[in-house]
Formats: structure tokens, sequence, C-alpha cells
């Protein structure tokens, strides 16, 4: 049987992102893959303007489209939302997710990784685990399920992973156009910025694809107290955030939620 590393652009594709921008990281498969591409939030982040139009500049250059989920949700309302516990939201969009891969016929599906940097990054992931899971138990349908790396280096991928992964090695002009989608996406400039701080630049010519091996629990995948909970007491300091997400009172919680739905569904 032929291998997705080795198959993948004769395939039915899918990008599952947290937040618009997020696509940059994989601009060449995105212009390769031309996946249909659900994207959670809006990209307003703690303000009232949202990015996601830039986003569909991005997919219109490459021919992507847009899937049924785009820009579902703002920031705070996600942010809220994991705060509050609202199970029945996430499992609406699983459902809805899982419904629009079966529809569109995908045969595999691209998504955020793990991280433990951003909660909504994490459970963007949790819910397209949970897609996939609902899509095969209901309906028989398996689709292969591969991450990226959105805040770690692109290259990132454990030694047993890379013999399956799908790996993209930007020439002159593939880096040329990321370099320039990324550019033209005014409002990620200062993370653009901080993320070329942190990162060697050649590196981005690399996009790696990875298997993912894991569903819901996701404790072991970074170390704890996690960034994202020591960002969001920053925040609530600062008066901007009124209280701070925590991976053991919020993100594990939702993600037995979502597993104990996926089980019985």
């Amino acid at each position: 049987m032929e291998r997705l590393a080795e198959s993948w652009e004769k395939q039915r594709g899918a990008l599952v992102i947290a937040h618009p921008g997020h696509e940059l990281c994989i601009h060449h498969w995105l212009e390769r893959a031309r996946p249909v591409t659900f994207v959670l939030t809006d990209g307003s982040g703690h303000t009232e303007h949202a990015r996601i139009d830039s986003t569909t500049t991005v997919l219109a250059r490459v021919g992507a489209r847009a899937g049924e989920i785009y820009g579902a949700l703002s920031d705070r309302r996600l942010y809220q939302a994991i705060l509050s516990g609202e199970r029945e939201l996430f499992i609406e969009l699983v459902v809805k997710l899982s419904d629009a891969l079966l529809r569109h016929e995908i045969t595999y599906v691209v998504g955020d990784a793990v991280e433990g940097v951003n909660p909504g990054h994490d459970v963007c992931r949790l819910l397209l685990n949970a897609a996939l899971r609902r899509l095969e138990k209901n309906s028989g349908v398996r689709v292969n399920n591969l991450e990226y790396p959105v805040e770690r280096p692109p290259d990132d991928c454990p030694l047993e992973d890379r013999p399956e992964a799908i790996w993209l090695n930007l020439d002159d002009a593939a880096y040329q156009r990321k370099a320039e989608a990324a550019r033209a996406y005014q409002e990620l400039a200062r993370e653009l910025t901080l993320m070329l701080g942190h990162h060697n630049m050649n590196a981005f010519r690399v996009e790696c694809l990875r298997p993912v091996r894991y569903g819901f629990d996701i404790s072991g995948r970074f170390t704890h107290p996690c960034l994202y909970e020591w960002y969001g007491e920053k925040q609530v300091a600062a008066g901007i955030y009124r209280d701070v997400i925590r991976f053991r009172d919020h993100i594990a919680p939702l993600a037995e939620a979502l597993n104990a739905y996926t089980n019985a569904a």
C-alpha cells in the first residue's frame, strides 16, 4: 500500500487550525494541497479586530477554500467557553467538523500540534481528534491525522515519526512566495518578528507534517505549569484578562469530556 508521505498530493486534504495565520507555517503544503480549511477563531485576540479576512486572501491566492467552520468564534468567546466548561459548544463543533470532513471526502487532515503554549491551539487539536474518532466510529471512515509545530521549530519531529511524516524542502521560489505571504499578513507583523527572533530564517525552508499518535491524554506533551498559564497570569495582572486558563482545571476536563462523548457517540 502506498504510504501517505508518498501519495498525499493525490488525496483530498483538509487543514484545521485554531487561529487565522497558522496556515503561513505550512504555506508551501497549502499551495500544493489546496485543502479545505477550517479555522476555529477569527483571530481577534483580546481586541475587537478580526484577522480572518487576511487568511481568506491567503487561501484565495493558492486556490484553497474555506470550510464550514471558519472564524466561528472570537478569541474572547473561545477562552470564555474554556473557562466556563461549555461542553455542548465544543461537542457541536466536533459534530460539525466531523460531518464536514465526511461530506468533503477528506482522506487526510493536518492540524495544530499540542504544545502547551496557547490553550486555543491545544483545544483545536482536541476537537480535531474527537471529530476524527466520531467519524470513524459512526461512518467507518478512517482519516489520516497529521500535525505541524506552530511554536516549535518547523522541522521538529521525533525520530520514530520521521519515516511517516510529509517533508517539504522549499526551493527559492517557494520560499519567496511563503515570505511574501507572511509579509502581506499585516496583523501578524509583531508575531512574525518575535518568531524570526527565535528561529533561523532558513528553518522556514522546511515544512514537516508528522503523524498524530495521541488522542485526549495530552498532559505529557509539555512541561507543567504550561506556558499559557504563566502568560495568563501576566495578562490578569495587567488587567487584560479576568481569569487564568489552567490545564488541570479547564483543558484536562474538556479532554475527558470529549473522550467520553466520542466513546458514547
